[in-house]
């Protein structure tokens, strides 16, 4: 019994001592949220850029993005810091962005939010085709070492993913629903439809797409919009309008203000579906179908 006794007694000071190391930790040879960041890289694509959005309809799309890691239940790819913080610095450099630029992003977070567990990482790159946002990730929830940069002044490689193929050892996979598609049945790559989502506010939980394994095929436009401009939606009422960042076509003049919303709510769909249409958006086949659906919601 006085082993037995010792021995505990030798643990409990054991795990004092581990955790006040843990505590003393040099958190400069760790990732901080200040190394996080946003970036233009030059690729081979023909992207609708650039794109002109508001920080909450960039927050509403976010929000949409959900991942599954080891079967387990779906969870939010970007916690809401990540999603604030993200939404802010992709503004400026979305609205900057040339049709040869993808936009990456690394964010962090610390995993069940205790202050003295390394960060872990975010990254991917984003890209507006086809009036959808394409979200494509290298890195879900991985650790990166800042050791390794302090010591040799290199910092290891951040993986953005890539168009060709999925990362080899990614942690997690993208989940359809929430107004999110996979994309070429790819774990790590699925796209939003920008309008019908920024028609709602973000549900707050996972709901999967209807017809469980959706998925769609990335074709780029031949011909895509110089800016793709969705106007701001109400806080109150979710209802964005999506227009060109130029006057349209019929228009002599620049229009000096923007139209009075319409009184209900299915002329405001209305209203929206007849500019993408007039955008070059959507295609007339598209209008008609969506244009239906509204009408038979009255």
């Amino acid at each position: 019994m006085q082993y037995t006794f010792s021995t505990r007694v030798a643990g409990i000071l054991a795990c004092v001592f581990l955790a006040g190391k843990a505590m003393a930790v040099d958190t400069t040879k760790m990732w901080s949220e200040s190394d996080d960041y946003v970036q233009l890289e030059a690729v081979n694509a023909d992207n609708a850029h650039p794109v002109v959005f508001s920080t909450e309809q960039l927050s509403n799309l976010l929000q949409r993005i959900y991942k599954r890691v080891d079967g387990k239940t779906p969870q939010p790819y970007f916690n809401e810091d990540e999603v604030k913080r993200l939404s802010e610095a992709l503004l400026p450099v979305f609205s900057k962005s040339a049709r040869g630029d993808d936009v990456q992003f690394v964010t962090s977070y610390r995993p069940g939010g205790m202050f003295f567990i390394p960060r872990v990482l975010n990254a991917g790159r984003l890209f507006v085709e086809n009036g959808k946002l394409n979200v494509l990730v290298g890195m879900c929830g991985d650790s990166l070492d800042m050791a390794y940069y302090h010591v040799t002044g290199i910092k290891r490689a951040v993986n953005h993913g890539s168009r060709i193929k999925p990362s080899a050892k990614l942690g997690c996979s993208l989940l359809s629903g929430n107004g999110a598609v996979s994309v070429n049945n790819r774990p790590d790559w699925i796209s939003i439809d920008i309008a019908a989502a920024l028609a709602s506010a973000p549900e707050k939980t996972y709901q999967p797409t209807p017809g469980a394994e959706a998925s769609t095929t990335f074709q780029p436009a031949a011909s895509a919009p110089t800016t793709f401009q969705p106007a701001a939606a109400p806080k109150s009422k979710p209802s964005p309008t999506v227009q060109q960042a130029t006057p349209p076509v019929q228009q002599t003049a620049p229009q000096p203000a923007s139209p009075a919303l319409p009184t209900t709510k299915a002329e405001e769909r209305l209203t929206v579906l007849k500019r993408l249409k007039e955008s070059g958006l959507i295609s007339d086949a598209e209008y008609e179908q969506k244009r239906t659906a509204v009408l038979k919601e009255l």
